[in-house]
């Protein structure tokens, strides 16, 4: 097999152990016994199990981080709320394709020692600075209350979609439409947060459709 499938074949098995049994239950041995290979195989690749777990968490954070895009009022782009469920849909796509990173992101990666526990911090922390500056921009365009802490408001959107997404990901529920869950969760903020609903749209943000006739 070749060295990139062979790699690949141990971080899949290492994924499912750690989601399976936890960072300090798993152990090497399980990785090997699950990807079915031979101890020298998997230490060409690896150090040992804090190595392939630093990889499955960095891997994570960079895919959802990296499908963060700052919201754009530049003439031709879609409305500013629309610009925040699309943030929000590519995330929780990714963490339901992903449920065991999920359930390990979530669920092992935290407490583990300070170089893991700031790799998550910093993952949270990016995510929430960009809602929060989502908030400002919405607030300065006059369609966010300004009595609202755009902080606060980040860390409740940021910290619903988690808890949602984690306790799907850990009952095994993952039949559902994300972007239905999303347009609720982003309902329940929109409600509250939102001055007006521009002409055309949903409360969501999302175009209205148009009856038929």
């Amino acid at each position: 097999m070749k060295p990139r499938l062979r790699r690949e074949q141990i971080l899949r098995a290492a994924t499912s152990v750690f989601a399976a049994k936890g960072y300090h239950r798993a152990s090497v041995t399980d990785i090997i016994e699950s990807a079915g290979i031979a101890r020298g195989t998997f230490y060409l690749y690896f150090n040992g199990k804090r190595e392939i777990f630093a990889e499955l968490v960095d891997v994570l954070t960079v895919r959802l981080v990296g499908c963060m895009q700052r919201v754009d009022l530049s003439p031709g782009n879609p409305p500013w709320q629309e610009q925040i469920r699309a943030n929000v849909v590519r995330i929780a796509t990714i963490l339901a394709e992903e449920r065991d990173l999920t359930r390990i992101l979530y669920n092992h990666a935290m407490g583990l020692d300070e170089d893991f526990d700031k790799k998550i911090r910093q993952f949270y922390q990016e995510i929430t600075r960009r809602t929060e500056g989502a908030f400002r921009l919405g607030q300065q365009m006059g369609l966010v209350r300004k009595d609202i802490n755009p902080r606060l408001a980040a860390l409740q959107q940021v910290g619903s979609v988690k808890e949602v997404m984690y306790h799907l990901a850990k009952g095994g529920e993952m039949e559902f439409s994300v972007e239905r869950m999303v347009d609720e969760l982003i309902s329940y903020y929109t409600d509250g947060l939102l001055l007006k609903t521009p002409a055309g749209t949903t409360r969501a943000g999302r175009p209205k459709k148009k009856r038929k006739t």
